[in-house]
């Protein structure tokens, strides 16, 4: 079986493993930590960015990082409205943010917006040409309660240690697995191919527990990316 809900799921007991997880896996869910972080994405009616923008870095600002999504697609100069800006932050600052209402977060990113690019003729293109937004905050998401696992005190070898064949058959795959590129998709997705190409292998052995045991997986995925395809449509 191969087990790819979140960490912080994991760490809340869910979902529940019989028997339980070994001591290698189980000591890792432990010292492992998740933290937090929020996206917001404003729809624009109109350019008023430069040409050759499609991410800024504003380790100052309410939110430390937007960009335009999609980026390949919105740099054209055919690019056709609506036109939409992703602003990040992570961290402790994403779970203050997070306690905000989601008008004020938006009204506050459009307020960035207008600062980075505003003139005297226009300063306020941004807020004057919104006319939508959708915040997610992944601490607030069921079935994730956070966003990237990261490097841990006292917490040596834990993401390999998650990694191991549990009972020689159950396979925790994520990127709080991968020690080389956590926190990232890429690093999650290496896992998962690892955990597929040693399954076969593990299977052929006698297992440790049952095969109710075996097949007691629970997948859980977060449904944001069809959501955002949803509002952005």
């Amino acid at each position: 079986c191969v087990v790819t809900v979140p960490l912080s799921v994991l760490q809340r007991g869910e979902p529940e493993f019989r028997p339980p997880l070994p001591p290698p896996q189980a000591g890792a869910i432990r010292k492992l930590k998740m933290g937090s972080a929020l996206k917001v994405i404003v729809r624009l009616r109109r350019r008023f960015w430069p040409a050759d923008f499609y991410d800024a870095v504003c380790s100052d600002s309410f939110l430390p990082e937007v960009w335009l999504s999609p980026a390949a697609e919105l740099m054209r100069p055919d690019a056709a409205p609506p036109y939409t800006i992703v602003g990040f932050v992570a961290g402790a600052r994403a779970e203050r943010v997070g306690r905000l209402p989601h008008a004020d977060i938006a009204h506050r990113m459009l307020a960035q917006l207008d600062g980075m690019f505003g003139s005297g003729d226009d300063p306020h293109p941004a807020s004057s040409s919104c006319d939508g937004f959708l915040v997610k905050d992944w601490a607030a998401h069921p079935h994730v309660h956070g966003a990237y696992s990261h490097p841990t005190r006292g917490a040596h070898g834990a993401r390999p240690a998650l990694g191991e064949a549990a009972h020689g058959c159950i396979f925790l795959a994520g990127e709080a697995c991968h020690a080389g590129v956590n926190p990232c998709i890429h690093g999650a997705m290496e896992t998962g191919e690892q955990a597929v190409l040693v399954f076969p292998t593990a299977a052929v052995a006698e297992p440790a527990v049952s095969t109710a045991a075996r097949c007691a997986v629970y997948v859980c995925a977060a449904p944001a990316s069809r959501e955002t395809k949803r509002w952005l449509a």
